[in-house]
């Protein structure tokens, strides 16, 4: 299992508690003690996710945990979590790491109005919609099987990071953020 962080100039000590540490950093330089990337400071956590799941596509460990530099706002029991994950039933194939999940719609979700939920989603999908369902876990944070991402072709992610690539803080990383569920299924 490979942990990727998404690092901008957060405290990320926490991360020597765990293995298999991959820091991808947007921000100032760590010591040689990270096992770290840098990436320009563009996108949000999911422009870092999905450059991860592109780049290494064809090398993906059996489950990959997505976080933040700052993972604890959405889930302040993270550490222990991830621990617990990775002595359970190696059939996960996705899970959000946040304690609060929230149901949200394409016409709207009542966290953050105005998103352009059903564009993205026809863009993404190539799929017309306006009406559907789904569960997000605030953050963005998850665990997801190379088996569930494997479902959709190398391309598919690299459209979402071009999709994220054109500002700091794009409103199309807070749909991906919706998205990530819908993603993986």
């Amino acid at each position: 299992m490979n942990i990727i962080v998404a690092r901008y100039n957060e405290n990320i000590e926490w991360t020597k508690e765990l293995n298999n540490v991959i820091i991808y950093n947007k921000g100032d330089n760590l010591d040689n003690s990270y096992n770290e990337i840098h990436l320009k400071n563009i996108g949000k956590e999911g422009h870092t996710f999905y450059t991860y799941i592109y780049d290494n596509y064809d090398n993906l460990s059996n489950h990959t945990v997505f976080l933040q530099g700052n993972p604890f706002d959405h889930c302040p029991d993270i550490i222990q979590k991830i621990k617990i994950i990775k002595t359970i039933d190696e059939t996960i194939d996705f899970i959000f790491l946040s304690n609060r999940i929230f149901n949200c719609c394409l016409s709207g979700c009542i966290y953050h109005s105005g998103l352009p939920l059903i564009n993205v989603y026809e863009t993404l999908f190539n799929i017309k919609k306006e009406k559907m369902e789904f569960i997000f876990g605030a953050g963005g944070q998850f665990i997801v099987s190379k088996t569930q991402i494997l479902k959709r072709p190398k391309d598919f992610y690299l459209q979402i990071v071009k999709m994220l690539e054109n500002d700091i803080n794009p409103i199309e990383g807070f749909v991906i953020e919706r998205f990530n569920s819908l993603i993986f299924s």
